[in-house]
């Protein structure tokens, strides 16, 4: 037996199952949920169960797996390979880290570029408020004004 696809919903895995069932393919299902209720209602981004878990499509006679992968990319499935999943993560952690830890730094970033701008601020208004002019202001001259005597 070989495994061709697996999904949370049941919805698609039966699609699946009748696809291949109607082009002679012999299928089992592992891991099916005996509950045929919405399960699309209890999905999480945050909390993703475990792959293993999920519903899977398996072919009965490996000779037909081949068969079974051209009609599933016909449909516009694309088959699981091993490792799939792993390998996206992994470039993912050498290259940028993503999650809690990212947006961490980009607001502590954004904090301290607005910290900056406030501090850059208010030097600009505390020089401007202590400035002294080229140009003092010069006292007013005392002019002698002659008085007549008469």
């Amino acid at each position: 037996m070989r495994q061709v696809y697996t999904s949370l919903r049941n919805e698609n895995i039966d699609r699946v199952v009748e696809l291949l069932n109607t082009h002679a393919i012999e299928t089992t299902v592992s891991n099916r949920s005996s509950y045929k209720g919405a399960d699309w209602k209890k999905f999480s981004y945050s909390q993703r169960p475990d792959v293993a878990s999920w519903p899977q499509v398996w072919v009965v006679n490996a000779n037909d797996q081949t068969r079974a992968r051209e009609l599933l990319r016909e449909a516009g499935i694309e088959p699981p390979t091993r490792y799939s999943d792993e390998i996206p993560t992994l470039r993912e952690e050498t290259t940028r880290p993503y999650g809690p830890a990212r947006h961490r730094s980009v607001a502590s970033r954004a904090r301290m570029a607005a910290l900056a701008v406030v501090g850059i601020m208010s030097v600009m208004l505390a020089l401007k408020s202590c400035q002294v002019y080229g140009d003092k202001p010069q006292p007013p001259k005392r002019e002698v004004i002659p008085v007549k005597v008469q």
